[in-house]
This record gives structure tokens, sequence and C-alpha cells, in this order.
């Protein structure tokens, strides 16, 4: 089930208290972010229950193959989505909450600290 808008809004108020950007003059370009992200949301999901990627459009001239629809909807929301986070300062990293740390970061980190002085070897001459 898609998010509404107002949980968007939260999410978004939040992410941007936690960047020190938030303003209550804000709240307009907020809410269209987040009307946004809820159109891509649904667009989306209308999507995922697609069998084909076109539709048969009826004109004066017959019967042409089209885009399906759904598809200029999620366009539309994407464009929208990424002015509102240029003009908010906001990032998609800023959006998508905390990042998992790369397991082989990880490791690399891990064997770092183990390993305090390099051992060298050297073949016997």
């Amino acid at each position: 089930m898609a998010k509404s808008v107002d949980e968007y809004r939260k999410e978004i108020i939040r992410q941007m208290k936690a960047h020190k950007i938030y303003s209550k003059g804000l709240d307009m370009q907020i809410t269209s972010l987040a009307s946004a992200m809820r159109n891509l949301e649904l667009a989306n999901a209308e999507i995922d229950g697609l069998e084909t990627t076109t539709v048969y459009e009826t004109t004066r001239y017959g019967e042409k193959l089209a885009p399906h629809p759904v598809f200029k909807v999620a366009k539309e929301a994407q464009d929208m989505i990424t002015r509102q986070m240029k003009a908010l300062g906001l990032t998609a990293e800023d959006l998508a909450g905390e990042i998992d740390e790369d397991p082989l970061v990880d490791m690399t980190k891990k064997l770092s600290k183990k390993r305090k002085a390099p051992v060298i070897i050297k073949p016997n001459k």
C-alpha cells in the first residue's frame, strides 16, 4: 500500500531537520515533493502490474500503437522530484535514510585493525 502524502511530508521534514536545513517557509515545496513521491510510487505500482508497455490509441486515422500513459505520469513525477529536491537542497541519499555500509569496506576496516604492522615476506636468496 502506498504511503500517504502526509507520511512523505513527515519523512522529508525529519531528514531536513537532521541536516539542519528545515524552515517553515519551505512547507509548500515539501508538500509538492511529497505529492510527487507518492505519484511516482503509485505509477511504479501500476507499471509492475502491466504485461505490455504499449496500448492501442484510436485516432481519426485509425488505431495506432502508443506508450502506456502511466510511463508519462512516472516520468513527470521523476522530473518534479528532481526539481523539488534541487530547490530544497536535498539529495537522493538524504531521503534514502541511512545507507548500509559496503561489506567489502567493512571487511577491509576489520582487517586493517587486526593487522597493525604489516609483515613483509621476502624470498630466500
